[in-house]
């Protein structure tokens, strides 16, 4: 069967701008189906599979009308049936995995898991799995196949590192905070199973930084824990890598890299390693995915413009910075920067360019594609009207280009304002307000978007002092011989800590969080740690200065509300984070920040780059594009949150 039997129906159940475009190809997939339709691809036989999961939602009928309630039943059974004959008449399922298109192999192994356990012995599978180039994954989210072939896959994981610490890390490390399933591992694999594999990720070539860093200061549970020699390895492996990778006197640099090639595993692949720094993208999959609503999502899931509570990865973020960058000499009016920070910076701009380009070739402008999320995607999706946005034309010098996308930029900031404020946006208004509004004062649609520190929160304060900063009194513990951690919160979380071993001049910090409840004596002495809910909110106001409240557990929810009452937090109903908002002035003026780019004024006053400096103009336009995005993302992303 040719490929055009299939149109690559993939399955979104959150807000998301490529499920309408999905339910469209969905549609003229069953217009397609008639009585006795006879599949001959197992890409069809998924896709059919996927687009059920829209039926059993309502999705479907949502997008149809009540009014094909009727026809979307016809034509779901005979999709079922279809998809039953094919898979009861194809005793040797395993032999056509490789036929499957990427974008179904997770649920290939769930009607493997469904339908065909029984007609699938070891040495099949063991075969299947060893053929393949890359680690196969999606197995693992499939209980039943984990299950049955538990030796099998335990196997498959101690003989494959790289891409069972990829797993690994994901199920214990990183996506506990998505809403998504996660991983299946092997009852069989024990926790010296998982450390071994950790061990010998390690010694791979090329580890990820980002790993080694998390893995280096993991925190122990009941289902996944280093010892102390792992963590050192990890440790000592992180500081080779950052030494090599920002070493100052090198003449060999950092590759920075972005790539759109061929056989990329899971579509695209990050770099942040010894040597290099980048994104490899699966080229076919970009040449497939044109339609505008993909393009925009790939700066979220492909390009990682913002993290997965759509705050932007642009920000300074400390925990990023070395000792000497944190605590070094600057003026209380810079914006922090850091040698990370500007390897980020420099990624991201690569990436942007690399798309555009990619984009234009396909004559595809990414104005035309921002434009269309403003003009119509906003219309239609949420009714609002008045935005539009014109960019200026692709065949414009970039010089005049920046002269007109910075006034652009503060115009929707200032006409999302009134449309929150008043439910339409006026244009006459609009143009009647004719003083910039300060991006951190663009209101949300979702009331307590953001969390902060109370200013007068010495709580937080202290409990950052004591357990979460490397600078703490409350580190080293000479008991402890070579065992020791960098904060007193890794120790608490990983390992055991004793009333004896405590120093005099620990004495009063220990004291400290006994009486205000974050640790308590044990009557053998331990120290053990205790209101774990407000601490993880602490730290995480720590790592990165704010915390979304929506995008969190009932539970810390609850005790946000708590430290809400005691004043102990802030909220803001704002479009943009705190940070966010410096970031961008940052970038446009000088009015906060000494060490601005200072871009819209430059541009607006002529005092920007002689005209004929084609380079500098161009890329000073795609910092711009970078900006506009992480706007409509964080747009999209405030009606999505509300449901409105």
């Amino acid at each position: 069967m040719s490929k055009e039997r299939y149109k690559g129906v993939k399955y979104f159940d959150g807000p998301d701008l490529l499920k309408g475009n999905m339910l469209k190809k969905a549609k003229d997939v069953y217009e397609g189906l008639e009585n006795n339709h006879i599949i001959d691809n197992i890409n069809e036989v998924l896709e059919l599979y996927t687009i059920d999961k829209y039926v059993k939602d309502r999705l479907f009928l949502q997008y149809l009308g009540v009014d094909k309630e009727e026809w979307l039943q016809r034509k779901n059974k005979i999709a079922n049936a279809s998809v039953g004959k094919y898979v009861g008449s194809h005793q040797d399922i395993l032999a056509e995995y490789n036929d499957v298109d990427f974008r179904y192999k997770e649920i290939y192994w769930g009607i493997v898991g469904e339908r065909k356990l029984s007609s699938i012995n070891e040495n099949e599978l063991v075969q299947v799995l060893n053929e393949q180039e890359h680690f196969v994954w999606q197995i693992f989210k499939h209980k039943k196949v984990v299950d049955h072939f538990d030796n099998v896959l335990r196997s498959y994981m101690l003989d494959n590192p790289e891409g069972s610490t990829n797993m690994v890390l994901d199920k214990y490390l990183i996506n506990h905070l998505r809403e998504k399933e996660k991983f299946k591992l092997p009852v069989s694999l024990t926790l010296a199973d998982k450390e071994k594999i950790i061990s010998d990720y390690l010694d791979i070539e090329r580890p990820n930084l980002n790993y080694t860093r998390l893995l280096s200061n993991v925190q122990n549970t009941a289902e996944f824990k280093l010892n102390a020699r792992t963590k050192l390895k990890a440790k000592r492996v992180s500081e080779s890598l950052e030494s090599e990778l920002f070493k100052g006197e090198t003449k060999r640099g950092t590759e920075i890299v972005v790539e759109f090639k061929e056989n990329v595993e899971g579509t695209v692949k990050h770099h942040f390693t010894l040597k290099k720094v980048g994104t490899e993208v699966e080229k076919s999959w970009l040449e497939e995915n044109i339609d505008y609503p993909t393009i925009l999502n790939n700066f979220i899931y492909i390009f990682d413009f913002v993290d997965i509570n759509m705050v932007s990865n642009f920000i300074y973020k400390e925990m990023y910075a070395g000792i000497f960058e944190r605590f070094g000499f600057s003026h209380n009016k810079e914006y922090k920067t850091s040698q990370v920070f500007h390897l980020r910076e420099s990624l991201s701009l690569f990436q942007i360019h690399v798309y555009y380009s990619f984009l234009k070739n396909k004559n595809i402008n990414l104005e035309d594609v921002i434009e269309w999320f403003f003009n119509e995607y906003l219309k239609e999706e949420f009714r609002i009207k008045g935005f539009n946005v014109k960019l200026p034309p692709t065949g414009n010098p970039s010089f005049e280009k920046c002269k007109s996308i910075f006034p652009t930029i503060e115009s929707i900031i200032k006409k999302y304002r009134f449309y929150i404020e008043d439910g339409v946006i006026d244009e006459e208004l609009v143009e009647m307000e004719s003083k910039p509004l300060p991006f951190s004062e663009c209101p949300s649609k979702t009331n307590n978007r953001y969390a902060y520190l109370h200013k007068d929160n010495e709580e937080a304060i202290i409990v950052r002092n004591i357990m979460f900063s490397d600078q703490s009194d409350m580190t080293y513990f000479p008991n402890y011989g070579d065992k020791q951690y960098d904060t007193l919160i890794d120790r608490l979380d990983r390992d055991k800590l004793y009333r004896k071993d405590i120093e005099d001049y620990q004495e009063h910090s220990l004291e400290w969080l006994i009486e205000n409840g974050f640790v308590k004596q044990a009557d053998d002495g331990e120290i053990l740690l205790v209101n774990r809910n407000r601490t993880i909110i602490y730290y995480r106001i720590y790592t990165d200065g704010v915390i979304v409240p929506i995008k969190l557990p009932e539970v810390l929810q609850k005790e946000i509300e708590k430290l809400i009452t005691e004043d102990k937090l802030v909220t803001e109903k704002t479009l943009l984070t705190r940070q966010e908002s410096d970031y961008i002035d940052y970038y446009l003026n000088k009015s906060i920040f000494i060490n601005g780019h200072d871009l819209r004024n430059k541009y607006l006053h002529g005092t920007s780059a002689s005209y004929d400096n084609e380079n500098t103009h161009y890329t000073n336009y795609l910092h711009a594009l970078r900006l506009l995005i992480t706007i409509m993302i964080k747009i999209n992303d405030d009606l999505c949150t509300t449901g409105d």
